[in-house]
């Protein structure tokens, strides 16, 4: 269909419809020409992209981290990857707060292990909370996904949500993966890495994140782990024998997207934000119809359980 010209709108990837902003596309065009990068970079990526992904993560995650604890991978998806690799074994638990990104339990399944979900609705903000987390625990569990801004619900978990959560992770000694890909896109109150909150929950986490939602750089597929750096050298270890390092040029625009800042980012934060509102108001004026208001990311996660069995155009 749309390669005979017909406008498909699309809701299966989670993709701004803005285009990369036009000074990081430059510098990757630049970078293109120089046959020094047609060469491979080490593994774990850049040595410079990864100073400023450390830099970046101190300032938007709260935390001090090296650039040896950062690994550049090819898009979020590798690094998420990468982490269920490091952390888990055949037949460990995983728990997956639902509704979550599909990418998660498929993850969690190719390492011969068990995705536990935990079924959320409105009645709990689409989040979360301890006694749920402790009524999930097995002797078996390993590791939690934490996804901070949430993909699909957009909920944001503020600080007072964190810390519960953390006396279960601390009580039961849970690794973290923290996917923070959207953590660039709260409008309400204030975004905090889980991995912020201590020493031992940096020691005992996975950050996940990329420029892909920030930029609008799904394409480019540069994405990033930060952990520990016991973990982070088997994680490079891991990429090595998997992929060897991401694209070269993408990682310069990479670069260019994290040393520098032309408003492009802000202004496109600033269009999901005006259409969250908007899309709001409209469900808000429809029968049949709900949704919460989200915190961050750019989803609006619909109730149309009252639509189920209804006839339209009948």
């Amino acid at each position: 269909m749309k390669a005979a010209g017909i406008d498909v709108i699309r809701y299966g990837a989670g993709e701004p419809n803005f285009p990369t902003p036009e000074r990081i596309a430059k510098v990757a065009s630049q970078a293109a020409l120089d046959p020094k990068n047609h060469k491979y970079t080490p593994t774990a990526g850049l040595p410079e992209l990864r100073e400023a992904i450390a830099k970046k993560t101190l300032r938007d995650s709260g935390y001090e981290i090296t650039p040896q604890q950062v690994i550049v991978t090819n898009g979020g998806k590798q690094a998420v990857y990468e982490s269920f690799q490091l952390l888990i074994n055949p037949g460990d638990e995983v728990i997956l707060p639902a509704p979550y990104w599909v990418t998660y339990a498929e993850a969690i399944r190719l390492c011969g292990a068990v995705p536990v979900i935990i079924e959320t609705d409105e009645s709990t903000g689409f989040k979360i909370n301890a006694a749920m987390l402790e009524a999930a625990m097995t002797e078996k569990t390993k590791c939690i996904v934490f996804t901070n801004p949430s993909n699909p619900t957009g909920m944001v978990y503020s600080e007072e949500e964190i810390l519960p959560l953390l006396e279960v992770i601390r009580r039961h000694d849970l690794y973290v993966i923290s996917d923070e890909i959207y953590s660039y896109l709260v409008y309400r109150g204030r975004f905090r890495s889980i991995a912020s909150f201590g020493e031992d929950m940096q020691e005992r986490t996975v950050l996940v994140n990329g420029v892909s939602k920030t930029y609008a750089m799904t394409g480019w597929r540069i994405g990033y782990a930060a952990a520990a750096p016991q973990l982070a050298k088997v994680m490079s270890n891991i990429a090595s024998h998997m992929t060897g390092n991401a694209c070269t040029v993408a990682q310069y625009a990479a670069l260019a997207a994290y040393q520098g800042d032309d408003g492009t980012a802000a202004a496109m934060k600033e269009a999901f934000d005006s259409r969250r509102r908007y899309f709001m108001e409209r469900v808000a004026a429809m029968d049949g119809v709900s949704a919460l208001e989200p915190d961050g990311a750019f989803y609006i996660f619909m109730n149309v359980k009252k639509q189920f069995g209804r006839t339209l155009y009948g």
